[in-house]
């Protein structure tokens, strides 16, 4: 799987958060993983369905990686979901967004 993001639709901060947010929701709503980000999944118990659960989770935190610059990467390194990247990345960009409003 490619990036589905050029180079100028990366997230690079509160200037394009908006558009950037956008244009990923859509890319995670196409591959069916948006709930994952959005925690309207629960992590399963059950072996055979947490593989499935991790597998799209990990597909969802490859397209958000895949959706920032480097130089942001260092935010969410260390974060073990899609949702907690997703979250961070919100609360760093959305509320620079709203103080510029």
């Amino acid at each position: 799987m490619t990036s589905c993001f050029k180079e100028d639709q990366t997230l690079v901060g509160a200037s394009n958060f908006l558009a950037w947010k956008n244009r990923t929701d859509i890319v995670l709503e196409v591959n069916e993983i948006i709930d994952h980000v959005h925690g309207k999944v629960s992590k399963p118990s059950e072996e055979r369905a947490l593989s499935k659960y991790m597998k799209k989770d990990l597909k969802a935190q490859k397209i958000l990686k895949e959706s920032i610059k480097d130089s942001l990467i260092s935010y969410v390194t260390k974060l073990e979901t899609s949702k907690e990247i997703y979250d961070k990345l919100e609360e760093i960009f959305s509320r620079s967004t709203v103080k510029r409003s």
